[in-house]
């Protein structure tokens, strides 16, 4: 049996579903390694079994360096039919031969839990989230999470 960690879950915005996906970050960490490169590549399995090559990015300048996935994701939009107000769950994998890989989850707006709040000022829900060894409850505004320090 696999052993699954999630990473991040995004609501997605017009700019996610038109351009790119801005990652949120903890503490301003992304979760890949990108060993002082500014972009890295790295496969990520869907809920039907295929398998999506993402290309994460980072600003070359210093500070705060908002990652982003580009290459591949407008495609997995496509295919999966993505609109403003679903939701993506990332998790990292390790299946029992200790191989690590990445999950993407799809959560459509009617089949998520979750109930859009149009005052960008209250939080509209609740969720888990799990960055590191720490898990965090976080409240979505705006379609962002906020995590509780």
């Amino acid at each position: 049996m696999a052993i699954e960690k999630p990473l991040f879950m995004k609501i997605l915005s017009r700019t996610d579903i038109n351009v790119r996906l801005s990652i949120p970050t903890k503490k301003k960490i992304c979760f890949l390694n990108f060993q002082n490169q500014h972009k890295v590549e790295f496969q990520v399995k869907d809920d039907n079994g295929k398998v999506w090559v993402f290309c994460c990015s980072i600003r070359k300048k210093k500070g705060y360096q908002k990652p982003v996935l580009s290459k591949g994701w407008l495609p997995f939009v496509r295919c999966w039919k993505l609109e403003i107000g679903d939701g993506v769950r990332v998790y990292r994998m390790m299946d029992k031969d200790d191989k690590e890989y990445y999950r993407i989850e799809v959560i459509k707006r009617r089949d998520s839990p979750l109930v859009r709040n149009h005052d960008a000022e209250e939080p509209s829900a609740l969720a888990v989230a799990s960055y590191g060894d720490v898990e965090e409850e976080a409240y979505e505004v705006g379609g962002e999470f906020l995590m509780n320090a």
